[in-house]
């Protein structure tokens, strides 16, 4: 059996926040499909389907290698898109800080366990909404140019999570399975 995992930090923005973004998206005409405010996380690796029974070595691994790195700050910074405006499929809000060392940490890590590298750069970010349908392109342009320097929370990263993503009708449900503090 497999468990669909990732790891990653939860992350809780002011629902003020949260809410001053949905209504500027709704009333731009962006539909889509918003993460619920209890799943919102930034991710330090996509794992994919592991085997059930590679996960408590996983968690140690995990737990071994980052445990003893210290907890930091970092800012929720900016609204963007990926890929970009014209295509946008994910709306994000950017994450600002020195995390290159976990992320290492974390990618060690996974070195016993044949896990591909990552071909793409490690750029934090929150996902806040996946995109269907994309109206007033230059208006929405604007609106993330206005918002690329908003500051929306200060939090300090003190815990990585092994945690699996359970795929229901209803949205993903995430478990964590190992949860590590950090120092």
């Amino acid at each position: 059996m497999k468990k669909r995992l990732f790891i990653g930090t939860k992350v809780t923005l002011p629902n003020d926040e949260f809410f001053l973004i949905k209504n500027e998206i709704a009333s731009l005409g962006i539909e889509g499909n918003w993460v619920k405010p209890e799943n919102l996380h930034f991710t330090f690796r996509f794992l994919g389907d592991v085997f059930s029974s590679s996960v408590y070595e996983l968690g140690k691994s995990i737990k071994n290698s980052v445990s003893c790195l210290s907890s930091r700050e970092v800012v929720l910074k900016g609204l963007g898109v990926f890929p970009d405006v014209k295509t946008a499929r994910v709306l994000w809000v950017g994450v600002e800080g020195d995390l290159a060392d976990i992320k290492t940490a974390v990618d060690g890590a996974l070195e016993p366990f044949s896990f591909e590298k990552e071909k793409r750069k490690f750029r934090p970010h929150v996902t806040l909404m996946r995109i269907k349908k994309l109206r007033h392109r230059t208006k929405f342009s604007y609106f993330l140019s206005k918002m690329s320097d908003k500051e929306f929370l200060e939090m300090e990263v003190r815990q990585i999570s092994l945690i699996e993503s359970v795929l229901t009708s209803e949205g993903p449900l995430y478990k964590p399975l190992k949860v590590v503090d950090l120092r």
